[in-house]
């Protein structure tokens, strides 16, 4: 379940940043290789969650596609945020 620190977290400024880091260092998806101009939802997946608001954007985070997020979640069996 979510707390209320991780959404909050989730809907920050300082999310937001390292999101659009992450997403210009990959620039598509790094699990099927779509471009970003070819992907309707641009999301970035934590590979862990142990670092959560001080996360490494070059070792903790991926950019995905809306569908290879959903996939990697259940490969996992991890909710999606």
């Amino acid at each position: 379940m979510q707390t209320q620190q991780y959404k909050d977290y989730m809907r920050s400024d300082k999310w937001e940043a390292k999101k659009q880091e992450r997403i210009a260092i990959d620039g598509g998806c790094v699990m099927c290789g779509r471009p970003i101009s070819r992907i309707r939802s641009v999301q970035v997946h934590h590979i862990t969650y142990a670092r959560l608001g001080n996360e490494n954007v070059l070792t903790d985070l991926c950019t995905l596609c809306g569908s290879c997020h959903k996939k990697i979640h259940a490969y996992y069996n991890r909710r999606r945020a």
